[in-house]
């Protein structure tokens, strides 16, 4: 849908709903706005970038005039954390060598609304074999534990990018620091299988 198209739906929404709230329904549009039509807005802006739900909850949220409005996120801000080294790698490499690295990183919450969404609580882990193949499959794990809730387990990087895996998850870690291994192998487009010894990290969630 066109941006002018979608900022003329927000007004649209937005003066249907202050119409219900002041008690005028009928005056602006006829009626509040439509919990399906606001669905779709709400899909429709998801899909463009975090900006456009960002500005969309600024608009339809900040008034209060939508009580059924989801909450915002979290603002802020921050930085992916090492693991302690980066993991050999091997089955794969570059110019016939058939050793490689993966670099594998945890970002904590809350980071929005610069990608990747990641709330308080959470640790966003990533991983990236030195491998140039297009991935097919990805066996890729992290083991986890968190001391300060007792809560731990075994994650598969499961997450997809379109019909590619993208090596990564996020995972509801609690607050605390958290100690993680990451291990695991990755099958590409060709053949090529990467498997990533254990590598070891600990991070601020």
């Amino acid at each position: 849908m066109r941006p002018h198209r979608i900022a003329r739906r927000i007004v649209a929404l937005s003066v249907s709903a202050a119409a219900a709230t002041l008690g005028f329904a009928g005056t602006a549009s006829g009626a509040s706005a439509p919990p399906s039509a606001l669905a779709g807005l709400l899909g429709q802006a998801t899909q463009q970038s975090p900006e456009a739900v960002a500005a969309l909850y600024g608009v339809l949220g900040a008034t209060g005039l939508l009580p059924g409005l989801p909450p915002l996120p979290e603002f802020g801000s921050t930085r992916p954390q090492n693991f302690f080294y980066p993991a050999p790698t091997v089955g794969c490499g570059v110019a016939g060598n058939p050793i490689t690295v993966t670099v594998a990183t945890a970002q904590a919450g809350p980071n929005y609304p610069i990608p990747p969404w990641v709330e308080r609580g959470n640790l966003h882990f990533q991983a990236v074999p030195g491998y140039l193949g297009i991935p097919k499959t990805s066996g890729l794990s992290v083991a986890w534990f968190n001391p300060t809730t007792f809560r731990g387990g075994i994650e598969p990087l499961a997450d997809m990018l379109g019909p590619f895996p993208a090596m990564s998850k996020t995972v509801r870690t609690g607050e605390g620091q958290v100690f993680a291994a990451l291990f695991g192998s990755v099958g590409y487009e060709g053949g090529a299988s990467c498997t990533a010894l254990p590598t070891v990290g600990s991070f601020t969630a």
